[in-house]
């Protein structure tokens, strides 16, 4: 590869702009850190506004009356959605008990930008990691490309909040947690066209569903219509009922995968139509620029939590985020099933669980943090990621602007400061 074009150095760099990279970057830069934050895409949100996932999960613990489990760069952002007109005031899936926060797509672009700017934060849009620099077991700096040519930044403590660990594989290091099955991925639809009244034929989309199952597609949809919102601000509705085999990480199959994708979603769409006056006009309105991916590469930190901790509802003396969310597990495509959170409703997330092995100035955030493949269903949703992203922003100021012993205390101290929820 030629020689980098552009030099950049800051205190902390993050890779990946979703919930874990855009809170990462906030926890960073009001911890008094010149922050990075790196995205492929043009635009921050990752799974919400990328692949069409819109709804914030785990913001709340699966407890009768909505309560706040996640605070700091969270609130900012759903603060800056209100400012745009935007309901965010959760809501209840009756069928599962969770609480929720549906999003539109295109107000959450804005309100993260805002979120970003607000507190200094340095980003740099259509940017892809292309090289990792290592001496001695630490990062010294990153490789990025766009159309800008090749930038190199350098900086004294790295996040990876990819989702897909691509900063940590790229680092060397080939340490997985251990062999696993990868949860599917979801190709959530926007629909357009729909009439009036639609609520009164929510069986539409089931019977969508057995009409589109029976011409025995490759990609099933869910046999129980799946799951249908409104989407804030917006005419359209959110459906998620297609989930498939992916693997992000297979550099000509995941493409196939989304093709197919993409076609399913048409077919069902013209399924609707067929099942009502208030679906006539249906139409696909956006599929997202990919699918959304649950799981791809697990790095292996320092420590993992377990589901026997989610079940009993521990808190660690080394909580450094809360998690409220049931491991939601998804076994095959349409097969999911849920364990609740125990105690108080609320675990623990230890520091460790967000530091790398072997990579001293690493660390990891949202789905990448160390979990076994049971409480990786809980850890991995876009509000625990806000906690968690949160968290290592904070640490990775702390561990740029000291080379002394850092003291538990210290980061707790300026997490609350920002915000964040740490109690139960």
């Amino acid at each position: 590869m030629s020689a980098a074009t552009s030099q950049f150095e800051c205190d902390v760099a993050i890779l990946g702009a979703g919930s874990a990279g855009v809170a990462a970057a906030i926890g960073a830069s009001k911890a008094g850190a010149r922050t990075i934050l790196i995205e492929r895409y043009g635009f921050a949100g990752g799974a919400a506004t990328n692949s069409s996932v819109l709804a914030y999960c785990g913001l709340f613990a699966n407890t009768i009356e909505a309560r706040r489990v996640v605070g700091g760069a969270a609130t900012e952002v759903l603060s800056s959605l209100e400012t745009l007109g935007m309901d965010v005031s959760p809501r209840r899936i009756r069928s599962t008990g969770n609480w929720i926060i549906p999003l539109n797509p295109e107000a959450l672009k804005v309100a993260l930008d805002r979120a970003a700017a607000g507190s200094g934060i340095e980003i740099l849009y259509r940017a892809a990691l292309c090289g990792v620099a290592t001496v001695d077991g630490a990062m010294r700096s990153i490789d990025i490309c766009g159309d800008f040519g090749v930038a190199r930044i350098s900086a004294r403590t790295f996040i990876d909040a990819s989702g897909d660990g691509n900063l940590w594989h790229l680092a060397g290091d080939r340490t997985l947690t251990g062999p696993h099955k990868s949860q599917p991925a979801s190709l959530p639809i926007r629909v357009g066209g729909i009439e009036a009244g639609w609520q009164e034929s929510r069986s539409a989309f089931q019977a969508a569903s057995a009409i589109y199952n029976a011409q025995a597609p490759l990609i099933r949809a869910r046999g129980n219509g799946g799951v249908v919102l409104e989407i804030p601000g917006s005419s359209e509705l959110w459906w998620m009922t297609l989930d498939l085999e992916a693997d992000p990480t297979d550099a000509i199959g995941f493409g196939q995968k989304e093709i197919a994708a993409r076609d399913a979603a048409w077919h069902l769409v013209s399924a609707l139509k067929s099942t009502g006056p208030a679906f006539r006009n249906a139409n696909v309105a956006s599929t997202g620029p990919q699918i959304g991916v649950r799981e791809s590469r697990r790095p292996a930190t320092v420590r993992r939590i377990l589901a026997e901790e989610i079940i009993t509802g521990s808190i660690p003396e080394d909580t450094i985020a809360l998690g409220g969310w049931p491991m939601e597990i998804h076994h095959a495509p349409g097969v999911q099933e849920y364990i609740p959170v125990g105690g108080d409703g609320v675990f623990g997330i230890p520091l460790d669980a967000l530091r790398v092995a072997g990579i001293a100035n690493l660390l990891v955030a949202g789905r990448l943090i160390g979990a076994d493949s049971r409480a990786f269903g809980s850890i991995r949703v876009m509000g625990t990621a806000f906690a968690t992203g949160q968290a290592a922003g904070v640490y990775a100021a702390h561990i740029a602007s000291s080379a002394a012993d850092i003291r538990f205390q210290d980061i707790t101290r300026s997490l609350s400061a920002q915000g964040a929820i740490l109690a139960a």
